[in-house]
């Protein structure tokens, strides 16, 4: 399998890019082709492709964080045909490990399975996905989305990768994280009194489990 980053929208791999995208994510959590089309412009965005005799058949899309050490793992999945062959697992070790990613704290943002849900048992696969992967959750935070869309998103949890994460991270490393994803991610102001709820209770020292 090649993993080769994708650059531009007429890249040939862009348009099967985005049809994994829309077929795979939820509608909360979808952004419109528009917004894809200018983040791809952006040079802190990383548009991958994982290729199989030059088809398309996952993709991950992610972003170093420009005024932090972390990066955000926004969206990846596989072609719904080949789920389950271990194409998401090499694909997230390559994401994890391309370009200026390589080195930074990677966040992932993942559903809850911490309240009842229709998709409940889906859930508990995807953070287990993670997990298996030396994935760690930061311990007390429940991570609120800011909505894309009129759909309210899931409740979710943040999840942390690298090389060698220690046991603990500062609240106040966590909330520069926080910040920077909500500013250039979502374009929400970093004091947006979401932040202060997330994170204000929790204590200086966040565990990861």
């Amino acid at each position: 399998m090649d993993v080769r980053r994708v650059c531009s929208v007429a890249d040939p791999a862009y348009d099967a890019l985005v049809r994994i995208y829309l077929d795979s994510q939820p509608h909360s959590e979808l952004k419109t082709p528009a917004q894809l089309a200018r983040m791809i412009e952006k040079p802190e965005y990383y548009f991958l492709a994982a290729l199989r005799n030059a088809t398309v058949v996952a993709y991950s899309i992610a972003i170093c964080l420009v005024d932090c050490d972390a990066a955000l793992l926004e969206y990846m999945a596989v072609d719904r045909n080949l789920r389950g062959t271990g194409i998401g697992q090499s694909l997230f070790r390559a994401t994890r490990n391309f370009g200026a990613i390589a080195g930074r704290i990677l966040l992932i943002e993942v559903d809850s399975e911490k309240w009842p849900s229709d998709d409940h048992i889906d859930r508990v696969r995807r953070k287990n996905f993670y997990r298996r992967l030396g994935c760690k959750e930061i311990e007390g935070l429940t991570y609120i989305m800011p909505p894309l869309s009129s759909a309210t998103p899931p409740l979710m949890d943040l999840l942390v990768s690298h090389g060698q994460l220690p046991l603990a991270f500062s609240k106040s490393r966590v909330r520069t994280w926080l910040e920077s994803c909500y500013r250039q991610v979502y374009q929400v102001a970093p004091n947006d009194p979401r932040i202060d709820s997330m994170i204000e209770a929790l204590p200086d020292d966040l565990r990861l489990i």
